[in-house]
């Protein structure tokens, strides 16, 4: 080794030994390891968080909470070919439009608050949202509006479909999430007759009864609506009235497939087995008197 270098290297160790005996070493491993166990605490912490996200992501998923919107057009197809007053009819529910989250939905915080609000306010015997004054209007009408926009390029005929905001009661469904619901009116007037329900209503899937409960519930309103709300209410909207009673079940024009099919075999629900259950939730079944005719 050059005799330069040799130096060069006695005066860096030098600089070395006197730099390592001016450091206060009672200072330097308490913050060396102060300062490792807080990174160590800020590691654990992180994954603590993620890992607890994660678990309620996981829990949400396995008891189908959801902030998601959904709108579906309810179907009755004939079986056996009879679609008349004592025919039998199977029950269908479509998905019309892609879903959206209430966040996408809705850019106001406060809507967003308050929708999530009604709809946990919802029991299977009122599954309305019971919107009310001009903020639930507002919801109520942005809903509708995002859907006859995604449906304004339709292909399909345009006819008059009725259209509501409904939660059921997330107590008993298996996908917890705010529904907007779509039918044919005369359709749905028929099941505000609880027994026709029971006898002429059959069902693609096992678990679909409560729709039959829900949309029962859902045509009583609309008789009940009717009667409550004038027609002057609707001419008094949206320029003066505060819209502190407004028509929570609301008429679209749209463009909606109607050929639908089942994809399984029609299922009769065991309304003995049922009716228990929903006397105890305190749902309200009811039928018009003998000398009143059937709806529809």
């Amino acid at each position: 080794m050059p005799l330069v270098d040799v130096f060069a290297w006695m005066v860096w160790m030098e600089a070395l030994f006197e730099w390592l005996s001016e450091m206060e070493w009672q200072r330097v491993f308490p913050e060396l390891v102060g300062k490792a166990a807080g990174v160590l605490l800020g590691i654990a912490i992180s994954w603590w968080v993620l890992f607890r996200k994660r678990l309620r992501y996981l829990d949400r998923l396995r008891r189908g909470d959801s902030d998601e919107l959904l709108f579906q057009a309810h179907y009755l197809l004939p079986v056996d070919g009879d679609q008349g007053p004592d025919g039998t009819v199977l029950l269908l529910f479509r998905n019309v439009a892609p879903r959206r989250t209430i966040d996408d939905a809705y850019d106001n915080p406060s809507a967003r608050e308050t929708l999530r609000q009604l709809a946990r306010a919802t029991t299977l015997n009122a599954p309305i949202v019971p919107t009310e004054g001009r903020v639930g209007f507002e919801i109520l009408n942005d809903a509708a509006s995002i859907l006859t926009g995604w449906l304004a390029t339709s292909s399909m005929p345009r006819k008059v479909w009725l259209f509501c905001m409904t939660c059921e009661d997330r107590n008993v469904v298996r996908k917890e999430c705010i529904r907007c619901f779509l039918f044919q009116e005369d359709e749905l007037l028929r099941f505000a007759d609880w027994s026709w329900c029971r006898k002429h209503v059959r069902v693609e899937r096992p678990w679909h009864w409560l729709r039959v409960v829900t949309l029962h519930r859902i045509a009583c309103y609309h008789q009940d609506e009717q009667i409550a709300l004038p027609a002057a209410l609707d001419r008094s909207i949206p320029f003066v009235d505060d819209q502190r009673q407004h028509r929570r079940i609301m008429r679209l024009a749209l463009g909606i497939c109607e050929s639908e099919v089942a994809t399984s075999e029609p299922c009769q629900v065991d309304w003995d087995d049922k009716e228990p259950v929903l006397v105890q939730r305190g749902v309200l079944m009811s039928s018009p008197t003998p000398s009143s005719p059937p709806a529809g």
